[in-house]
């Protein structure tokens, strides 16, 4: 592992998805340090991943487009060279043609298109699994859960330099306590953090 630079922030891989989706997200929490509120939506998504653990644990990995593989379920895992951290929902071990390999899986509540911010969220779990287990990671999948769809995400360069770049971003904003206008007003209805955006009707 690469040592931690001593003026890097430390930033969770959810920091840089919910920036993606709105970048006032991660400055109410880590400049206002204003608590999350805890939603109805969130909690009963809680106790849907919870049941799907359950049912994931039974089922093939052929949706996956794997044969077989060990599942390993909220696994931490850290960059100190990234200054980055992050649970990930499921990770399959598997054997490659030449070496081991690892394909990070989320559970989301959505259906459709992969959103943005969840393909760079899973670009970021690949560069943290691929700094702990020293392995490519050119793969990833959103399950979702809804319609019991399987996506799968390919993890290219250009991603992987685009999470370290809004990394940078993010701990600019946070160093310079600069309040960013929102991603776009469109998303204003659904967000938790709506009440503490005066700008904003």
């Amino acid at each position: 592992m690469c040592p931690v630079a001593e003026d890097l922030i430390p930033l969770a891989v959810t920091d840089l998805k919910q920036y993606l989706y709105c970048p006032r997200i991660p400055y109410f929490q880590h400049v206002l340090n204003v608590p999350r509120p805890v939603t109805y939506k969130m909690k009963h998504g809680t106790l849907q991943h919870l049941e799907l653990d359950r049912l994931e644990k039974r089922r093939g990995l052929r949706s996956y487009g794997l044969r077989e593989g060990q599942r390993m379920f909220h696994l931490a895992v850290t960059s100190p060279g990234l200054g980055l951290h992050g649970i990930l929902d499921l990770v399959v071990k598997y054997e490659g043609k030449q070496e081991t390999r690892y394909l990070p899986i989320e559970f989301k509540h959505q259906e459709g298109p992969v959103h943005t911010n969840v393909k760079y969220q899973l670009a970021a779990y690949a560069l943290l699994l691929e700094e702990a287990y020293g392995t490519a990671v050119h793969d990833g999948v959103v399950y979702q859960i809804p319609g019991k769809t399987v996506r799968h995400v390919r993890i290219t360069d250009e991603m992987r330099t685009y999470v370290q770049h809004t990394l940078s971003a993010i701990r600019n904003m946070m160093r310079n306590e600069a309040f960013p206008d929102p991603k776009t007003r469109a998303r204003c209805g659904d967000c938790e953090y709506r009440r503490y955006c005066n700008d904003i009707r």
